[in-house]
């Protein structure tokens, strides 16, 4: 259910966050992952509690963790959008030969 449930708090103050500056300005303060891992604990009472702000945040800290495995989705949602265009596009050929074999 979370994620983030057996991440250290090393791991976490090892992380680099970026744009930290742009976070600040909207903000008001820096991004602390140690403290974000903290509030979805408490939130979720020790992982165990189902929260959907909870479960949100947990898959944005483990995404912001695990970037690597974050672009391998990316890309593979992007051959499954170029896969559907092509299907869209076969079904438009279809459709314009059924126009032309009608209008003969």
């Amino acid at each position: 259910m979370y994620k983030t449930k057996n991440i250290t708090k090393d791991a976490l103050k090892a992380l680099k966050i970026k744009n930290q500056d742009e976070i600040v300005d909207l903000t008001g303060s820096k991004l602390d992952p140690v403290k974000a891992w903290e509030v979805i604990k408490s939130t979720s009472e020790d992982f165990s509690k189902s929260d959907v702000k909870a479960q949100e945040a947990d898959m944005l800290l483990y995404e912001m963790l695990h970037p690597k495995m974050q672009q391998k989705d990316k890309r593979s949602d992007a051959k499954e959008i170029i896969r559907l265009q092509e299907k869209e596009r076969a079904r438009a050929l279809d459709l314009l030969e059924l126009e032309l074999l009608i209008a003969a």
